[in-house]
């Protein structure tokens, strides 16, 4: 969940709240809500339907424009949106929730630009370039992560936060991926998946308890919908590569998390296992009232 203040998460729940959206094109362009009708933002982080790691998906927003400022090349420009909760009427102040930077907008228009439609993807959409690795065959996760950190700046200017890998050595495979590809593979290596934040940095992370609860009350009338008819229970773990297969636990009375990874050791499978075993969710949908500050990965 974004870090946002106190009062922004008692007006997030009242019933009078009103919000205003943003983008910011560079350092002297802003699109307000005078002329953005509506912002959609598609926000994921697991690749398919089940439950699973080192994913790195990439996220979308799509803006609907009005009499947008004719003097701008909408096409591949890149621009963080926002959206902003009103906190006070008199002076009017918003707190602003980023919703991420994007790039390479795609605009279309049937009405000779009187409205305008931009759709435009975060970072991942820059990491399509071959990884051409630097560390030694004996290696660690860390030295792979700062190799990768490295590079990623040089060749394609994304910036991944600094982190601390766990103390694990691996025979490195020198492999024809992309940097998405790549840092999809040391994400899951530590049992998480690869996103970008809100603010446009690269960064790994996990599923992540919030103290934040979805009341009923907040929740539209049948909105809420299981798709399952019981909970799942993680009982199991497979991954590695088809030549070399890792699976740890017995699926047999539950679901197997199943990821392939060239990059992940016996050790590493041992300490995701551990962590992840006998966890039980329940799979649904949910319609709400929503609040920005949400991410997609928060519990």
């Amino acid at each position: 969940m974004y870090s946002v203040s106190e009062t922004y998460l008692k007006k997030i729940i009242a019933d009078n709240r009103k919000f205003s959206v943003k983008i910011t094109l560079d350092s002297s362009t802003e699109l307000t809500g005078a002329t953005i009708q509506d912002i959609t933002l598609d926000e994921i982080v697991n690749s398919t339907d089940s439950l699973t790691m080192g994913c790195a998906c990439s996220n979308k927003v799509t803006i609907n424009l009005i009499n947008p400022p004719t003097d701008i090349d909408y096409n591949g420009i890149a621009f963080t949106a926002y959206a902003g909760l009103l906190m006070n009427d008199r002076p009017i102040i918003y707190e602003w929730i980023p919703l991420g930077r994007f790039y390479g907008a795609n605009a279309e228009t049937t009405n000779d630009f009187k409205n305008l439609k931009l759709t435009a993807y975060d970072g991942f959409c820059k990491m399509t370039g071959k990884y051409n690795a630097t560390v030694s065959e004996d290696t660690n996760l860390q030295a792979v992560y700062d190799d990768l950190k490295e590079q990623l700046y040089a060749q394609c200017g994304i910036t991944l936060k600094d982190a601390a890998m766990p103390d694990k050595s691996l025979k490195f495979p020198y492999l024809d991926i992309t940097f998405q590809q790549a840092i999809g593979y040391v994400a899951g290596c530590v049992g998480g998946f690869a996103r970008f934040n809100r603010i446009g940095e690269l960064e790994i992370t996990k599923y992540a308890e919030i103290a934040y609860t979805i009341d009923r009350n907040m929740q539209y009338m049948s909105g809420f919908k299981r798709t399952t008819d019981k909970p799942i229970m993680i009982t199991s773990v497979s991954t590695g590569t088809q030549e070399k297969s890792i699976v740890r636990g017995d699926g047999s009375n539950g679901t197997n998390i199943n990821f392939e990874n060239p990059y992940i050791t016996d050790e590493m499978a041992d300490d995701i296992f551990n962590e992840i075993h006998d966890l039980t969710y329940t799979p649904c949908q949910v319609k709400w009232r929503g609040n920005p500050a949400i991410q997609a990965g928060d519990i």
